[in-house]
């Protein structure tokens, strides 16, 4: 803190002499870092935007390809077929519990 003050000291003892300009406008060491830290956003925020992009894709296609797997079935009867399939299955655990368990009959 106190090299960067007493240089600012001297630049500006020296300035109205015209013998040196501000070290602080001259320097090209202080525009670098503020175009790589402008780099380094604009890359990280494009791979956030690609995170964020694939998900929603992801998430889309799988919502998709789901709901024309159910379309296709549903169209081709096989909705009826699994629904009295699920109905047996049920009916037939109902029976078993209560024939092991004679109270509940």
């Amino acid at each position: 803190m106190t090299a960067t003050a007493a240089l600012r000291v001297k630049d500006q003892e020296l300035m109205p002499f015209g013998s040196v300009e501000s070290a602080r406008v001259n320097s090209f060491g202080d525009f670098v870092p503020s175009i790589l830290n402008e780099t380094e956003a604009n890359e990280e925020k494009a791979k956030n935007d690609f995170v964020n992009i694939f998900i929603c894709h992801l998430i889309f296609y799988a919502v998709f390809c789901i709901s024309l797997v159910l379309h296709i079935l549903i169209d081709l009867g096989l909705g009826s077929f699994v629904k009295n399939q699920f109905l047996q299955l049920i009916e037939n655990s109902n029976n078993k519990f209560f024939e092991k368990n004679p109270a509940f009959a």
